[in-house]
């Protein structure tokens, strides 16, 4: 475990997995520590394993907009030693790292967003909504119903197989860690970040999609893509939002592309 010194003066934690050339990792929630992205698959790097401020064993500070997050990341290269490192954000984490990339867009080798949060992004007019959407992909798996009510009275631990595409012991073993996170949702979304704040990441970006992801669903990758000017999307067939759990080599296999890409 390591630690370094945020942007707020508090002392945020991170943990070193794996081997390789260093990627940082941001989870998302927002507000969950990273040990539940385990080694996504096997990637052939170490994995920088952050927990964001008042997650895990980091302090809490006062603000924790993603904006804001975004500036721990900075500090977290100087503490590595390392000139330009590659970064990957999972779900919410997706944000800090977007962030991060434009304001240090020198800073960044590639950047990997997995499964994004679509909360930024408007839901398009002619976008299937998610009650459409998991009709479509769930409805004959006989765990439909039970997790259909419990998604309906956003009783998400019971909602878990939509939100992973699947019902399988892994999946079950996974859903039942306890996420010990930090409750500063409304916080994490005050801040804003569009097109025009993107325009000047020019490094690599992968935007790791999901095509049965109940909470990015199919077009917000798109326009992410279009706000970003070297942006691409690389698709994992039958896989929910947490793609490592369920299709770990796939989704090895897909992160290793983007970071040699």
């Amino acid at each position: 475990m390591g630690v370094f010194t945020s942007a707020a003066g508090t002392e945020l934690h991170y943990e070193l997995r794996g081997s390789g050339p260093l990627l940082i990792c941001h989870p998302g929630g927002p507000g969950r520590p990273a040990s539940y992205l385990d080694a996504l698959g096997g990637v052939a790097h170490t994995l920088v394993l952050l927990d964001p401020r008042g997650t895990g064993e980091s302090e809490p500070a006062e603000s924790c907009a993603f904006t804001d997050l975004a500036d721990d990341l900075e500090l977290l290269r100087v503490h590595l030693g390392v000139e330009r490192v590659d970064v990957l954000g999972h779900s919410a984490g997706a944000w800090p790292v977007l962030a991060y990339a434009a304001r240090h867009p020198s800073r960044v080798s590639r950047l990997v967003v997995l499964t994004p949060s679509r909360v930024p992004i408007a839901h398009g007019a002619d976008e299937p909504s998610q009650d459409e959407l998991v009709k479509r992909w769930f409805a004959a798996e006989p765990w439909y119903a039970t997790a259909k009510t419990a998604w309906d009275a956003q009783d998400y631990d019971h909602a878990m197989p939509m939100i992973y595409a699947a019902d399988t012991p892994a999946v079950r073993a996974h859903a039942a860690r306890p996420e010990v996170t930090a409750d500063y949702y409304d916080d994490f979304w005050s801040a804003g970040l569009g097109p025009d704040d993107l325009a000047g990441v020019g490094v690599p970006v992968t935007i790791i999609a999901a095509d049965r992801d109940v909470v990015t669903g199919l077009a917000a990758p798109h326009v992410l893509a279009d706000w970003l000017p070297n942006a691409a999307i690389i698709w994992l067939p039958d896989t929910g939002h947490f793609p490592w759990v369920t299709h770990p080599s796939l989704t090895r296999a897909a992160i290793d592309e983007a970071l040699v890409s």
